[in-house]
């Protein structure tokens, strides 16, 4: 794929954009940011059935949202040090309104001074103890047993098409198509379809496909005008073909990467009025891409 200019995916910005995205589908305020230096924090690990996690959260806005009525009875303000063994004895607390952050348990919660605080971006999200920074994420999820109901709908296998665009050629220029030829893509797509159903469109990134939902479906734009003398044959360049279940299918419709093979470029599938005719490598001519023919299937004629 060294032919092509590839967008680089940081995977932990990737996973925290997924996480905020997450937890806002949840109903939860979230975002990521840098934590304000303004007051001390409490650093805090975590055992769940997800995994384990560590987070941040602000000392004394802590105490004053888990203990309101506690400040008007202090002579002094408390130290970190108090409100850390303060966090320790509380049974619960804070309460995570998300799935993937649920625990067992919080330990090795430590007080920790401004400047001791991270310097990069860290994704957050408000609960009713205090906006709480996860410094890091509980391991990626995996898709969990289906309900015995409709197990089997899981197991179902789809076919998810990586098309990057197409072409229109006169029969009598299809049927003459041989190995060694260099078949030009004239309209861009990079969609990623599920049978004739588009799901959204995808770019490519150093370590496979992103693939990025969309409500319009590109099949609607319009097509080239073409030659009304002309008998058009569609060519379809298709950059990879997976057989999927359904729960995959739903983690890459919400954007998770799908790899790609060392030699994708060289295993185009060329497609005739929907039926596969060749196979080629991926090329760049100029400004557009283009597909040159490794291998013919049949006789165009044919089709």
């Amino acid at each position: 794929m060294s032919l092509l200019k590839l967008r680089r995916i940081n995977l932990q910005a990737h996973a925290v954009s997924q996480a905020v995205q997450r937890w806002r589908y949840a109903g939860v305020d979230a975002g990521s940011s840098v934590p304000p230096g303004q007051s001390g924090y409490l650093r805090f690990c975590v055992s769940g059935e997800g995994g384990e996690w560590q987070g941040l959260i602000d000392a004394r806005d802590w105490l004053h949202q888990s203990l309101p009525g506690l400040q008007s009875l202090l002579i002094v303000e408390c130290s970190l040090t108090t409100i850390a063994e303060l966090f320790r004895a509380v049974s619960q607390p804070l309460l995570m309104d998300v799935d993937d952050l649920q625990y067992r348990e919080i330990y090795d919660v430590e007080s920790i001074a401004p400047h001791q605080l991270p310097t990069q971006e860290m994704p957050w999200l408000d609960t009713a103890q205090g906006r709480v920074w996860i410094t890091r994420l509980p391991p990626a999820r995996a898709t969990g047993p289906a309900h015995e109901d409709n197990g089997w709908l899981s197991d179902l296998p789809f076919r998810l098409d990586l098309k990057l665009g197409f072409s229109h050629l006169h029969h009598t220029h299809a049927i003459r198509l041989k190995t060694g030829d260099v078949l030009r893509i004239a309209q861009r797509a990079q969609r990623c379809c599920l049978g004739d159903r588009c799901l959204g469109f995808f770019s490519f990134t150093e370590q496979g496909i992103h693939m990025q939902s969309s409500d319009t479906d590109p099949q609607d734009a319009p097509e080239p005008d073409l030659d009304p003398g002309a008998l058009p044959v569609k060519l379809e360049f298709v950059l990879a073909t997976h057989d999927i279940d359904l729960a995959r299918l739903s983690q890459i419709a919400s954007g998770q990467l799908i790899p790609l093979a060392d030699d994708a470029a060289q295993r185009i599938e060329v497609r005739a009025n929907g039926k596969p005719v060749a196979r080629g490598e991926l090329v760049q001519l100029d400004e557009q891409l283009g597909v040159e023919l490794l291998e013919v299937y049949r006789n165009p004629r044919d089709e």
